[in-house]
């Protein structure tokens, strides 16, 4: 795996490129589906939602056409198509989303909200909230690409919210947790969002600009991502 989104020093900041190709899979692992499966059988309402100004404005037509797939078709039906998690932005607010993998969220309390709003949880967050409108126009413009990652406990592509982390006391039961995010603007007014959510044992991608990238994260960071245990143990390697 290439590893050149894992930055030393660490940073929040926005970093992205042009996106190269499509924004999602045109062939979904059923994989994923089953475990989509499983995540919405669990917690189907906080995951999937709309808000009244998607249903009124039938917002959703935007993401049908965009896959080219019936215009009728409900959001759970979108839901169960893609491997990918998505999200609609509309006006610099989140109007549409499924994330059946979050990462520490629950995504319909999201709904309505901008980017500044759903970053704001972030640790060390100034810059990202600063960009976050730019981001957010951008995104209506440019098809765009970057990552998010993090090591983890635990091995399930949802981590949802009070989901236990079991406790471990050596590399070899560490996770690499990555999300390739894509954007792609439907109008000037409308991007829509793919999440692609890979959890991988961290021995299969093992790079020591991982150990550097955590050791250069603030406390703030650090406590943020739960890494003050993983940091300790990567360091006794």
């Amino acid at each position: 795996m290439n590893l050149d989104f894992v930055k030393v020093p660490f940073t929040n900041n926005p970093s992205m490129i042009r996106l190269e190709g499509p924004a999602y899979s045109k062939k979904p692992n059923p994989e994923y589906i089953r475990f989509k499966k499983k995540e919405i059988a669990l917690e189907k309402d906080n995951l999937c939602g709309e808000t009244q100004l998607a249903i009124s404005l039938d917002l959703r037509t935007k993401i049908t056409n965009f896959l080219e797939i019936k215009k009728d078709t409900s959001l759970m039906g979108i839901t169960l198509s893609l491997e990918e998690d998505f999200a609609l932005m509309y006006k610099g607010n989140m109007e549409i989303v499924s994330v059946c993998f979050p990462s520490g969220w629950t995504p319909v309390s999201k709904l309505g909200e901008n980017l500044m709003s759903i970053h704001d949880p972030v640790a060390d967050n100034e810059q990202l909230l600063k960009s976050s409108k730019k981001l957010s126009e951008y995104m209506c413009k440019q098809s765009i690409k970057r990552w998010v990652w993090t090591i983890t406990t635990f091995p399930e592509l949802s981590n949802f919210p009070g989901y236990s982390k079991p406790e471990v006391d050596k590399i070899e039961d560490l996770f690499f947790r990555l999300e390739t995010q894509t954007s792609v603007p439907l109008d000037r007014n409308t991007s829509l969002f793919f999440i692609k959510v890979e959890v991988l044992p961290l021995l299969d991608v093992w790079n020591v600009k991982i150990q550097e990238s955590i050791n250069s994260m603030s406390e703030n960071i650090l406590n943020y991502k739960d890494l003050q245990q993983i940091k300790k143990l990567l360091n006794k390697i």
